[in-house]
């Protein structure tokens, strides 16, 4: 199967489960024409209502296999503004607790690491909350002045398109969460940005934490104002460690009540399980798309080794205005690492070379981690949709 360039389907999603014709709000070329192996696997997105907002419209885009994107159509006018967290809010697409995930689509057909992470660079969680009786979608993220309506300058007035992946969680839990996130944002100034990404918090010799786990303690304790030190994480940490505390009360705070959204230490990111069985390691996004998207064996290692785990663009000024330069920095320190892997999937996945890529990776989770478990239908997340701002 050639991979090809991704086509608009111009049905409106009107019905759990049904959709019907629409027009294409902008006819031409979407942002969102990528390659399929971007797209998450239509098998993996999660039941919606209708949008209840008409400023906010919905379509689905088709690619190669069972592969695509639900669309949120916004207007143009109202990207990085406070009226995009209203209309969104107004919409009742998103809900507290929702997985909020900046793609980057010209990331597309650049370097082997961009394709791995499948387009993403940040993670950030959402919350419904109520101002004068207006609903609003506001984010609770680290960096921690990134947290508003979706208008923080430093972050959302350039980003054209977001993922939205939702996990499983119930009404309490929910309330849970918004409890923690009020905490959180009261004391902001506990909450600082670690800047390197392959050094999880607890590898850093932080006091009392020495596991993944230890992180999720240590943010509740900070909250509640146990502790008089800063929460530095990264921005994925963050995001997994908020959510880890979704069974939690905080006015009944026992560290009982922790629950990892998802294990980062039972395989989830020490490196590969060939074919996605039962988990996924930390490069397999392309390769849990392409095998939930019923591709055929020989198509899914064609993708991989010719368009995923390879460099398309090697000249830097190519890749100017398409990826920031702290990502091409990191995607360059990784190029070897990209070839490895290229190697083992022109192997066939062998078990034995699968277990010496493992040696001596650390358990960890990247912005990547929350769309990956959900394209390899892992630990009840699911994708609902992702957001551009191309409506007129």
């Amino acid at each position: 199967m050639k991979l090809r360039a991704a086509r608009i389907a111009l049905f409106l999603h009107v019905l759990q489960g049904t959709t019907a014709l629409a027009q294409d709000p902008l006819p031409g070329k979407s942002i969102l024409d990528v390659s399929s192996f971007f797209m998450p696997p239509h098998q993996t997105w999660a039941q919606i209502d209708p949008s209840a907002n008409a400023d906010v419209l919905v379509t689905e885009m088709a690619g190669e296999g069972d592969l695509g994107f639900r669309v949120f159509h916004l207007k143009e006018s109202v990207q990085g503004k406070k009226q995009a967290s209203i209309d969104l809010a107004r919409s009742k697409l998103i809900q507290t607790g929702d997985i909020l995930l900046s793609f980057r689509p010209l990331w597309d057909k650049t370097l082997a690491y961009a394709h791995m992470q499948l387009g993403v660079s940040h993670s950030a969680i959402a919350f419904i909350v109520s101002e004068n009786g207006e609903p609003l979608v506001v984010t609770l993220e680290s960096p921690i002045s990134y947290s508003s309506p979706l208008n923080s300058p430093e972050h959302y007035s350039d980003l054209d398109a977001i993922h939205v992946v939702r996990p499983t969680l119930d009404a309490i839990q929910k309330e849970n969460l918004e409890k923690w996130g009020r905490l959180i944002i009261t004391h902001r100034d506990k909450f600082k940005f670690y800047t390197d990404y392959s050094m999880p918090m607890y590898k850093r010799g932080v006091p009392g934490v020495t596991s993944p786990g230890d992180e999720i303690r240590l943010l509740a304790e900070i909250a509640l104002v146990k502790l008089n030190v800063d929460f530095e994480s990264y921005c994925s940490e963050f995001v997994w460690s908020i959510l880890g505390l979704r069974k939690c009360d905080p006015s009944a705070f026992n560290e009982s009540c922790i629950s990892p959204i998802f294990q980062t230490g039972n395989g989830m990111l020490t490196g590969l399980i060939p074919k996605i069985s039962g988990d996924a390691g930390l490069v397999q996004g392309p390769e849990a798309t392409l095998t939930k998207g019923n591709f055929s064996d020989s198509d899914r290692t064609g993708i991989l080794t010719n368009s995923v785990f390879v460099d398309v663009l090697t000249d830097p000024s190519q890749l100017t205005g398409r990826m920031s330069a702290g990502h091409i920095k990191v995607a360059e320190e990784n190029s070897d690492n990209m070839k490895v892997l290229n190697g083992y999937y022109k192997a066939g996945e062998p078990a034995a070379l699968a277990g010496e890529i493992n040696k001596g990776v650390t358990a960890n989770v990247s912005p990547t981690s929350f769309l990956l478990r959900s394209d390899a239908g892992l630990d009840g997340l699911k994708y609902v949709g992702t957001i551009v701002f191309d409506r007129h």
